[in-house]
C-alpha cells in the first residue's frame, strides 16, 4: 500500500518514494536493479532546496536506502557544489554517506574532467550527462582531446512547461 503524502513532511514525502521502490522490488525481484532519480531542482526552478538541508538528505537517502534502493541517481544544477548554505559536502557525497550500500549515480553540469573526476572522488559510482553530451555528442573525444566543450544551446529544449494560472482553478461536473 502506498502512503498518503503531507507535502510539509519530508518523512512523509520519502515514504511514498520508498514505498514504490519497496513494491516494485517485491514485484519483480532481484531480475533488474530499482532504484530512483531525485533532485532538489524543479524543472521551471533550479534554485529550489529542500527545507532541512542535510537533515533532509539524510532522512531521504537513508529512508531509500532502507526501502532497497539499488541505485539512487542524485541530480543538482551544479553537482559538484555544496547544495545548502555552510555546507561543504555535495548532494552526491551526502547520498554516498547516508545510503552507502546504494550505487550512486551523479548528474549536474558535470560534462568536464574535472568535475566528472570530482563525482567519483565525492562517492559518484557513474556520472550521467544531459545536456554536456547533447551539446557534444563526441564528449569522450573532446575530454580525451583536453578541448572545451561545446556550450549547450537550451533553446533546443523549449517551451519550459509552466503551469498556467487556468489550470490551477479546479472544476467539478455536477
Amino acid at each position: 500500500m502506498v502512503a498518503s503524502v503531507t507535502l510539509c513532511d519530508t518523512n512523509a514525502r520519502v515514504q511514498l518514494l520508498a514505498d514504490v521502490v519497496k513494491e516494485v522490488k517485491l514485484g519483480i525481484g532481484n531480475a533488474v536493479p530499482v532504484g530512483i532519480r531525485i533532485s532538489q531542482g524543479k524543472v521551471n526552478d533550479f534554485t529550489a532546496k529542500w527545507p532541512g538541508a542535510r537533515s533532509d538528505a539524510e532522512v531521504i537517502f537513508g529512508t531509500l536506502a532502507a526501502a532497497g534502493a539499488d541505485f539512487i541517481h542524485v541530480t543538482e544544477h551544479e553537482a559538484w557544489q555544496p547544495p545548502f548554505e555552510g555546507e561543504t559536502d555535495s548532494l552526491v557525497a551526502l547520498a554516498r554517506r547516508y545510503a552507502p550500500d546504494a550505487t550512486i549515480l551523479a548528474n549536474g553540469n558535470l560534462h568536464t574532467a574535472d568535475r566528472i573526476a570530482n563525482a567519483l572522488e565525492n562517492g559518484a559510482d557513474l556520472v550521467t550527462i544531459g545536456r554536456g553530451a547533447l551539446a557534444n555528442p563526441d564528449l569522450p573525444k573532446v575530454l580525451l582531446q583536453k578541448r572545451e566543450p561545446r556550450t549547450f544551446d537550451g533553446s533546443i529544449l523549449q517551451p519550459v512547461a509552466n503551469i498556467k494560472e487556468a489550470e490551477l482553478s479546479v472544476r467539478t461536473v455536477d
